[in-house]
């Protein structure tokens, strides 16, 4: 059983104790398995996604009680100076947990961790984005715009994070012309950083099954500006005749 001691002051206590456990459940199997997911290489204990989630329940039940938001941020900040994928991986599901505490300052620190790289690889930045932020905007549709101003920041983590932000609330149709726009602000026409030109493929793949035609019509109108990869990505789910047509329509 994992026990957090001294859980409302020992930030650093619970950090170790943490660690410790991740390292009692690691893989080496497991490890080498996640390394095929990532081009670069990538630091991980091997612990399984399944794992990974009861751990960061377990805590969470030991802290809810105790700790407000801003000890939650401490406490991931604190992982994240771990070389390891689930160690950073554990404090943001952790933060999840208190994702309807966060404001504009609190997401402004967020938004400093892409920018310092905390939160280096594409898994990091959607579980972020998925875990943390997505839901926070789908339940304060009101804030939406300050993703808006993260698809134009200079750094790709950033707008990665915009975009995936958005994917779970691709199945509003009042979303999609918001995600359009930010496709277009997020992504450069060469391609030039492929984790935001695919993320943006992705959430307009996404966006296509709440509505296919909307999707359609924005491919063929702004689609030569997209790059390559964002538009094969966005069309995985048309059949075969008309994917191929629209990647025709669309070569610059």
């Amino acid at each position: 059983m994992f026990v957090v001691r001294n859980h409302a002051r020992g930030l650093w206590s619970i950090q170790k104790e943490i660690v410790q456990r991740l390292q009692e459940l690691a893989d080496p199997e497991v490890a080498v398995t996640t390394q095929k997911f990532f081009p670069e290489p990538v630091d991980c204990f091997g612990v399984r996604a399944a794992e990974l989630r009861a751990l960061s329940r377990e805590i969470y039940s030991k802290i809810e009680l105790d700790w407000k938001i801003d000890q939650v941020l401490e406490l991931a900040e604190a992982l994240f100076v771990r070389p390891e994928l689930e160690a950073r991986s554990c404090g943001l599901l952790v933060l999840s947990r208190f994702n309807s505490e966060l404001d504009r300052r609190r997401l402004n620190k967020i938004r400093s961790w892409l920018k310092k790289g905390y939160l280096d690889n594409w898994a990091l930045i959607d579980t972020l984005s998925l875990e943390v932020l997505g839901p926070f905007f789908r339940k304060n549709p009101a804030e939406l715009n300050i993703l808006e101003t993260w698809a134009l920041d200079s750094h790709p983590a950033v707008r990665r994070a915009a975009l995936v932000s958005l994917v779970k609330l691709s199945g509003d149709s009042k979303n999609l012309n918001l995600i359009f726009k930010m496709v277009r602000a997020a992504v450069l026409p060469d391609g030039a950083n492929g984790l935001v030109a695919k993320a943006a493929g992705w959430l307009l793949r996404e966006a296509g099954k709440t509505d296919r035609h909307s999707l359609e019509k924005f491919l063929l109108t702004y689609g030569k500006t997209l790059p390559r990869v964002t538009v094969r990505y966005a069309l995985e789910k048309f059949a075969p005749g008309r994917r191929d047509y629209i990647m025709k329509k669309t070569k610059s």
